[in-house]
């Protein structure tokens, strides 16, 4: 085979892979959701073990084991039993990294559906999660509890390295009293709040979220440093804060309700006081991006968006605040810190 025809078959299996992806996705969501990884983490078993102690259909399950064996999440050994790997180890429950959530919540039919709405939104700009379920997202985790749960696990989970990378790019001497505003379980300010022993810290989000950030908290030994403060950004955020932290935040909507959640950040702030987002900043080019995958995902599921640095300078200067500077963490996540003006 000469080289141009051997580029034309990686090209081939390479979009073949990309065009099934989604199968990899219901695939690690089952595992998951059956508990697979953590029953696997007690030795091998067979599929008929795992498929007794997770109540699942003995040979279906063999042939989802078997099947990512073949990507090398799980191995099958010689004598028919599956062991753990590498892979499957980051989908248990009490991996340090946290990756389970992410399974759990790629694989809701809440989360995958309106990807197949993507075409309406690009067509229409308008939102496929509305047009879906007849409401917003965050209306539909407020009236599905149990959705709302597995979306703030992937939230506080998304924050782990997150917070990490915040915490230590950023001097945080300073500052005595921390709001971190749609700050849900807590997860950033107990890691800022763990390297920073005189610092307090307001957690800033609706009631039902905050339901579950104590137990976040008092994990991370900082429960008792925090107030657990219940609100709507959209009306106001409370005042006397030294830095407002917004994580994730910000790109969860349109400009007009962006900038309405700024201004009342604004509002808060005394003149010395500062804001730092913490959002993904795009960039021109054609150098791969995660940002450039989420802002697909604000745009099915929110209305939100991704945005370039100055997009995001206009947006700050509209609200009464003046982009100082920008701070790169890994990938393309930023933090920016905006003072008044």
């Amino acid at each position: 085979m000469t080289s141009p025809q051997l580029a034309r078959e990686l090209e081939i299996v390479r979009m073949r892979e990309m065009l099934g992806g989604y199968r990899i996705t219901q695939m690690l969501y089952v595992a998951a959701k059956l508990g697979l990884p953590d029953l696997l983490a007690e030795g091998p078993k067979s599929a008929q073990e795992l498929a007794a102690a997770a109540n699942a259909h003995g040979p279906s399950l063999f042939r989802l084991l078997r099947a990512l064996a073949s990507t090398g999440v799980f191995a099958e050994r010689s004598d028919g039993r599956f062991e753990s790997t590498a892979l499957s180890d980051r989908l248990r429950s009490d991996a340090p990294d946290r990756q389970r959530p992410f399974a759990l919540s790629y694989g809701e039919p809440w989360w995958w559906s309106p990807f197949g709405e993507l075409l309406h939104s690009v067509k229409t700009g308008e939102t496929a999660f509305d047009r879906i379920y007849g409401t917003s997202m965050f209306e539909y985790l407020g009236r599905h509890p149990d959705a709302a749960r597995t979306f703030n696990e992937n939230m506080t989970a998304a924050t782990g390295g997150t917070g990490e990378a915040v915490a230590s790019a950023y001097d945080f001497s300073r500052v005595k009293v921390l709001v971190d505003v749609g700050g849900g379980h807590g997860a950033l300010a107990a890691e800022i709040l763990r390297r920073n022993p005189e610092l307090r810290a307001v957690i800033f989000d609706q009631q039902t979220v905050l339901e579950g950030a104590a137990p976040v908290l008092q994990e991370r030994g900082v429960l008792a440093r925090c107030v657990l403060a219940p609100g709507d950004f959209f009306e106001s955020v409370p005042a006397g804060g030294d830095l407002y932290v917004l994580k994730y935040i910000i790109h969860d909507w349109d400009d007009a309700k962006a900038a309405l959640i700024l201004r009342n950040v604004r509002r808060a702030m005394r003149p010395e006081a500062r804001l730092l987002l913490v959002e993904s900043i795009i960039v021109p080019g054609n150098e791969a991006s995660r940002g450039k995958l989420v802002d697909l995902t604000m745009l099915v599921f929110t209305g939100g968006r991704e945005r370039t640095e100055p997009e995001f300078a206009k947006l700050l200067q509209g609200a009464g605040l003046r982009l100082n500077r920008a701070i790169p963490l890994a990938g393309a996540t930023s933090v920016l810190e905006a003072l008044p003006i």
